[in-house]
């Protein structure tokens, strides 16, 4: 394996799973942001998107961040 913060490393865990962090939002994200009115986000470290996409269908702008190109694919399927 890679070291462990590195690029190769992130991508080869996402290859191996299929949802690395679960299937949904954070349940802090619904819990605690559901009522915010409608801006722009950004989501550091979106993996494969599950917040930026459930911010995103609540109509906020986001821009998400991810080193691993494997995640940034999979949340752009």
């Amino acid at each position: 394996m890679a070291d462990r913060g590195s690029e190769a490393s992130w991508d080869e865990r996402y290859t191996e799973r299929e949802a690395l962090w679960g299937d949904g939002p954070n349940r802090f994200l619904i819990e605690y942001l559901s009522d915010l009115p409608h801006g722009t986000a950004l989501d550091l470290a979106s993996g494969q998107g599950r917040n930026a996409i459930w911010l995103a269908e609540q109509g906020h702008s986001v821009t998400g961040v991810e080193l691993s190109g494997v995640a940034t694919e999979q949340a752009r399927a």
